[in-house]
């Protein structure tokens, strides 16, 4: 699996891509980041009232698809995309 982070994502990961061997829930996935990169990473990734689900501060597209608050199976395939949104005016 790929995953790419954009905007302050690739900061706290320390790179812009990562490949690894992960098949499970989102959710699985986001906890299994959090816990490699830390607190973080968690505050931006992870709800703080639901820390199972997913922030709404954060952007995730799943072989380009928005998943929204869903929590979707992965396969072990799939192309991901991480990043905080931007606002301006």
């Amino acid at each position: 699996m790929k995953l790419c982070f954009l905007s302050g994502l690739k900061e706290i990961i320390g790179q812009e891509e990562i490949e690894i061997e992960y098949a499970g829930r989102l959710s699985g996935l986001l906890e299994l980041l959090c816990e490699k990169h830390g607190k973080r990473l968690r505050s931006l990734l992870l709800d703080p009232v639901d820390p199972g689900k997913k922030s709404a501060f954060v952007k995730i597209l799943v072989e380009g698809e928005d998943v929204g608050r869903t929590d979707p199976e992965l396969g072990g395939e799939e192309t991901i995309f991480l990043f905080l949104p931007i606002a301006g005016g």
